[in-house]
């Protein structure tokens, strides 16, 4: 009888230790149809019991290694060479042998794709869409949408699913990232995977490790008005901005059409509420960017900065700081490419120029132009084919050592020096290439001052790999600008095909390439 209890004890001990048991889980970015990146040490991870002995399987590869005493556990697989090979990743654990598998794995270069609505905005809503959707289908183009998470403290994991690029998912991928990858799949033929964490209307405040923005004194005012809110509190301003987005986004316009149709006064808009959880300080690191690290990456693109065009001075600090973070974590200096504002009535020019200057000044950066696919009034422009292009362009020459260029360029001109001759401003360039070109029958976007220091449309011509600019009415000039406005008329190219930035100048003086 006593052996009876006893073992009736021991089923119901192990029954309850089995009940409490955690899940064998993997980090949420391990998933069917993933992409692990090539040619580095690959880390994985995820959570079991502690003190469980984790073993890790692919490509003949095994790595153990044991939970530590919050369950987490960490191996990292030896670098591999690419291969679109479909493959099993397997997780197996020393307790009641119990098995994890990951269907589908492929080598190749994952990139992480972040920033707001123009790198959020979708392949659904491109020019042409329709089409280029029909036309996808590459099985080797993955991507990964991370689910929107904003969080006053880091997260240990994130959500999402990764998917292959055919008719039925390309929709729902980034275009900018989509297009980006696309030039990178025909140049090198190996899989490339993209990380999508994006969200539309974000300061990239809401992007920064909280340790990093307390070293930036312009982000103190912002760090400041969120300090004091409670963890209640940030709750409730994501509900109530959620609900301001179905609002605005669903009923409205129903309510607008209705009202249209009926002959009706169309209703007052929804207001935005005061507080959104898109401009709290580290938001978004916290939710969307700390628990993808240290996924092996090839590098980053980043299309970001309408939420802080006002503040072209403090985002020269901003992001550089964003960019040495990241390289810090992932403990490489990783590539980061990044888009310079298109055209839009609300975007200064100075905030251009500031993008200008981090590229010029911080290491392994490329920066894409696109005054020639901006929209005035739509702060969303449809095309994004040239700028995932541009993209893919720098990162071969940035990442790769592989521009698809002949003479090797991956950028357009870049104002260099100003040289005064008589009545004459000759301007220099880097970045041009097999030589300068105009677009048109004759250069725009060109002004010119005197020593009275006012700017006057100009006559710019292009000799040999300058630019001189003239004006009748300025018989001394000593300055010039090109595309200064919010909107800029330009058509100023090198030969392979690159728009020139933005420049005055009479800028402060700055390092260049």
């Amino acid at each position: 009888m006593k052996q009876r209890i006893t073992l009736v004890v021991a089923i119901l001990v192990a029954l309850i230790s089995t009940s409490q048991a955690k899940e064998l889980q993997l980090a949420g970015l391990f998933a069917d149809q993933m992409v692990l990146q090539r040619e580095k040490s690959v880390p994985v991870w995820g959570w079991a019991d502690p003190g469980e002995a984790i073993t890790v399987e692919f490509a003949g590869q095994s790595k153990t290694q044991t939970a530590d005493a919050d369950g987490k556990w960490f191996v990292r697989l030896d670098p591999m060479p690419a291969s679109s090979e479909g493959r099993t990743l397997v997780v197996r654990s020393s307790f009641e042998d119990r098995v994890s598998k990951v269907e589908g794995v492929v080598v190749g270069d994952v990139w992480l794709c972040s920033g707001q609505s123009n790198m959020h905005f979708r392949m659904a809503q491109v020019e042409d869409a329709e089409k280029e959707i029909a036309a996808a289908n590459d099985p080797d183009l993955r991507f990964f949408t991370v689910d929107d998470q904003f969080s006053q403290s880091p997260k240990a994991n994130v959500s999402g699913r990764w998917s292959t690029a055919n008719s039925t998912t390309t929709g729902a991928c980034s275009a900018v990232a989509y297009y980006f990858a696309q030039g990178l799949r025909h140049k090198t033929g190996v899989p490339i995977g993209l990380i999508v964490s994006s969200i539309g209307g974000t300061r990239i405040e809401c992007w920064t490790n909280s340790e990093t923005l307390a070293t930036i004194p312009e982000a103190g005012p912002l760090v400041e008005k969120w300090s004091s809110i409670s963890p209640e509190e940030f709750e409730s301003i994501g509900v109530i901005y959620r609900d301001f987005q179905h609002q605005r986004d669903r009923v409205y316009p129903q309510a607008v059409k209705s009202a249209k149709a009926q002959g009706a006064p169309v209703p007052p808009a929804p207001k935005m509420p005061k507080l959104r959880c898109h401009d709290c300080p580290s938001a978004l690191h916290n939710g969307m960017i700390a628990p993808l690290q240290p996924f092996a990456i090839r590098g980053a693109i980043w299309y970001q900065g309408e939420s802080n065009s006002s503040q072209a001075a403090a985002y020269e600090k901003l992001l550089p700081a964003l960019i040495a973070d990241w390289r810090r974590v992932w403990g490489e200096e990783l590539p980061f490419l990044f888009v310079q504002l298109a055209p839009h009535r609300s975007i200064h020019p100075s905030f251009r120029e500031a993008q200008e200057r981090i590229w010029q000044n911080t290491p392994r950066t490329a920066m894409v132009v696109t005054t020639d696919v901006g929209d005035a009034t739509n702060i969303h422009p449809i095309r994004k084919r040239p700028v995932g292009e541009r993209l893919a362009l720098a990162a071969f020459a940035l990442t790769y050592n592989q521009p698809n260029q002949p003479s090797g360029e991956y950028s357009g001109p870049i104002f260099d020096s100003i040289a005064i001759v008589g009545d004459r401003a000759v301007i220099s360039f880097t970045h041009v290439g097999e030589g300068l070109m105009v677009k048109g029958e004759s250069l725009k976007g060109f002004t010119i001052a005197g020593e009275d220091e006012k700017f006057v449309p100009a006559h710019a011509v292009i000799e040999g790999s300058t630019v001189v600019v003239t004006s009748d009415g300025v018989s001394k000039p000593v300055a010039v600008r090109y595309g200064w406005a919010a909107v800029p008329d330009v058509n100023l190219y090198n030969q392979e095909g690159l728009p020139a930035s933005p420049f005055r100048s009479d800028a402060p003086a700055k390092s260049r390439n």
